[in-house]
């Protein structure tokens, strides 16, 4: 999307990633991980499906900072369920099967993908209501900008604006935070480095932590979890002398972008310790959030919430492979049936 009315929406949501706010809702997400550590770590033997449990966190999270709404566990597993069915029809097979769109009504996985979508939308429905019935609320929120904001006009702008933050600020996150513990736990030396580092820190400071920062930017070169498509808004000239006309669509893949050989020695391995001295080209070559007008406007939430999170777990808890599970790509890459174990150390 682009164009001045998407500038226009950008602009007037904005208020909502101030640092106010986003201390704020660090302070829910990490509020939510230590509930989630002691009913989940201290109190169980076991092994945790690691996706899952980061969705639930940050969904929790964010549904009571941004919306002021709190999503109940059958609310977030049904959201889920839809939502991983509204992705696979419409991201994956809808656009490669062009007749499903004119004959989905004769295939019974898309229609349960319609219905899906539809659940979706009653769901942004019901929390833009219930937001509406509150006698109090908190000034500058997500949802308080899309409701008194002339940049959404209509309820169906209002409530597609809401979900398009329910879904993209959930799911990059947590499958982000995801990524970056399994490879700790696959490599227990560089887990040891940042339990150190963090050790000589108060909790306060630990988002300071260098070696956490090179832990979290080398997780995020290995296994990033969007994708960038965009419009040329010029002719475009590559390296090859190939020219992209003015008006294509251009999809970024990151995952290969970010392992280039040229760039990167031993690109296809977790090495934090590269970020130490890294090179222009380097630091030019991995920008996960992307670049310029169009860059992940929730960003710097996202970076805290990480920080945050990825820090509290690993200062007490050595993590190791149960279950390597798989990869799926949707909208986001994500780790599907990965289980990990934790030891309180």
């Amino acid at each position: 999307m682009n164009g001045s009315g998407h500038h226009e929406k950008r602009k007037a949501v904005a208020p909502a990633f101030s640092s106010n706010h986003i201390k704020r809702m660090n302070k829910v997400a990490l509020d939510k991980t230590e509930e989630w550590i002691k009913n989940t770590l201290t109190n169980t033997t076991g092994s945790f499906d690691v996706s899952k449990e980061m969705i639930g966190i940050v969904v929790s999270a964010l549904s009571e900072t941004a919306f002021e709404y709190d999503m109940t566990d059958e609310e977030k597993q049904i959201f889920g369920d839809d939502l991983k069915l509204t992705l696979r029809e419409f991201t994956r097979k809808g656009p490669v099967i062009p007749l499903r769109r004119q004959f989905g009504f004769l295939v019974p996985e898309r229609r349960r993908a319609v219905a899906a979508a539809q659940n979706l939308n009653d769901l942004a429905r019901k929390i833009l209501n219930a937001y509406r019935n509150k006698t109090t609320t908190v000034k500058g929120t997500i949802i308080q900008l899309i409701e008194d904001s002339d940049a959404f006009p209509t309820e169906d702008e209002k409530l597609a604006q809401l979900l398009e933050f329910l879904v993209a600020g959930h799911d990059t996150t947590a499958y982000s935070i995801a990524f970056t513990l399994i490879e700790l736990a696959k490599r227990p030396d560089e887990q040891t480095k940042l339990r150190e580092s963090l050790s000589r820190l108060s909790p306060e400071n630990w988002s300071s932590c260098e070696q956490l920062k090179r832990v979290v930017k080398e997780s995020m070169r290995l296994k990033p979890v969007g994708r960038s498509v965009r419009e040329s808004g010029s002719d475009v000239m590559t390296s090859k002398k190939e020219v992209i006309p003015k008006g294509s669509f251009c999809q970024l893949n990151f995952a290969v972008l970010f392992r280039n050989p040229d760039i990167f020695d031993d690109p296809d391995s977790f090495e934090p310790s590269r970020w130490e001295n890294p090179t222009k080209e380097m630091m030019d070559a991995v920008t996960p959030f992307s670049l310029g007008k169009q860059n992940c406007v929730g960003q710097s939430l996202a970076k805290v919430e990480m920080f945050g999170i990825i820090a509290r777990i690993c200062s007490e808890f050595e993590l190791t492979l149960e279950c390597e599970g798989i990869l799926d790509f949707s909208l986001t890459v994500k780790p599907v049936g990965t289980r990990l174990i934790a030891r309180k150390v």
